[in-house]
């Protein structure tokens, strides 16, 4: 892609992996072969290169919700939601849905010293409508005292997309 365009990162050189041992489904997944004739490593990861081949992580392709046709990314939602003064950290994920594919939901830790009481809940929903595109807007927030959290401290957004499937086969 152009300069500046957002895409899958790949790499190439004599230093990327030759596989994933005893598991050559994942390899043929990751290591691809491009018309230009060299094996690429697909990392997963979106991004993009400027024009002095600086390359800027934008987020996981894994955790991009498709909501009705629309590519949303859960890392731009969390950064407005913890922009707001009550929040003090978020995490977003896609939650299965008949018609949408998958609608967002938002979980929300608030800052010390703040309850959730409607007026700071209206506030913060206000604060998304304002900021984040229909489409795109959560349809459920969530308040937590906490997150899960993984062995090298990042929310464990994986256990919240786990915990949301349980709850649909009630």
């Amino acid at each position: 892609v152009p300069y500046g365009t957002e895409g899958e990162i790949c790499i190439c050189g004599p230093t990327v992996m030759l596989g994933y041992v005893g598991n050559p489904k994942e390899t043929a997944h990751a290591l691809q072969l491009h018309p230009d004739g060299h094996t690429w490593l697909h990392t997963g990861d979106l991004g993009y290169m400027d024009e002095d081949g600086f390359v800027y992580y934008r987020q996981r392709l894994k955790r991009m919700i498709i909501s009705s046709g629309y590519s949303i990314y859960p890392s731009q939602l969390e950064n407005i939601i913890d922009a707001h003064e009550a929040v003090l950290m978020s995490t977003v994920i896609g939650v299965d849905d008949p018609y949408k594919i998958q609608k967002v939901k938002a979980f929300i830790v608030l800052k010390p010293n703040v309850s959730p009481t409607d007026q700071v809940k209206e506030s913060i929903r206000e604060h998304c409508s304002k900021n984040i595109a229909k489409y795109a807007m959560p349809y459920e927030f969530e308040y937590r005292e906490s997150l899960p959290k993984t062995l090298v401290g990042k929310v464990a957004y994986t256990i919240l997309e786990v915990e949301e499937k349980e709850k649909e086969k009630m």
